[in-house]
């Protein structure tokens, strides 16, 4: 079986990653809120579902609060990033309706799940094989028609000066917006939109239905083929 790389963060980044992604990704909170609503129309009051990267837990607390009898596979490689959507699953109440699998996607078991969401990961991922690998295995934790949850960065030409300029504006130093652009170029593998659809068809997906963009950062919508 080919494994996908390895996109774990490091454990001390749990510490803070809540208040740094505000200032790293554009529309992050309607972003979530959209993926929630999204979910909250499309599944039945019992049903499970995917987090594949549930970092730590933002998407998890949210969705356990809209579904309160959904059940929950929080996948996740980082131990501090599990560790704190652990905790924030036992301070909200839903901790019993969570199993934690702290591992890459390949290696979590093989249950079917009814939608699955997927966010802020794809990107780290290179395209390699390892993308397309990644996809195949979300959706072979699939049923067929289950919709999933696609959160990703896939600027596709846009200039990078936009996303500069944003990151000046939710507080970065015109040297530190500098270095994280410098991290998209160097560890980032974000894929061209006709790419993207080529993958996903290929792993098994419809093609995506795009809920929202900012700045490169977009949400989209798709279901397993049956």
């Amino acid at each position: 079986m080919q494994h996908q790389t390895d996109t774990r963060f490091p454990d001390a980044a749990a510490a803070d990653y809540d208040r740094r992604i505000l200032t790293l990704v554009p529309g992050y909170q309607f972003a979530q809120s959209l993926l929630t609503a999204t979910l909250a129309q499309a599944l039945p009051p019992q049903a499970r579902l995917l987090l594949a990267g549930c970092g730590t837990g933002n998407e998890l607390i949210a969705l356990a609060g809209i579904g309160p009898q959904w059940l929950f596979s929080a996948v996740e490689p980082s131990a501090g990033m599990l560790a704190a959507a652990r905790t924030k699953a036992e301070m909200a109440g839903c901790e019993p309706r969570v199993t934690f699998h702290q591992q890459l996607l390949d290696q979590a078991p093989q249950t079917l799940h009814d939608a699955a969401v997927c966010s802020l990961v794809l990107h780290f991922i290179a395209d390699d094989g390892a993308k397309l690998a990644f996809l195949q295995q979300l959706a072979a934790r699939l049923s067929p028609g289950a919709p999933l949850l696609l959160f990703d960065y896939q600027p596709d030409g846009l200039p990078v000066s936009h996303y500069q300029h944003w990151l000046q504006s939710a507080g970065h130093s015109l040297d530190g917006a500098r270095e994280v652009i410098e991290r998209t170029r160097s560890n980032w593998h974000p894929l061209a939109a006709q790419r993207a659809r080529l993958l996903l068809t290929e792993s098994g997906f419809t093609s995506p239905q795009l809920l929202c963009d900012a700045l490169g950062f977009r949400l989209s919508l798709l279901y397993r083929r049956a």
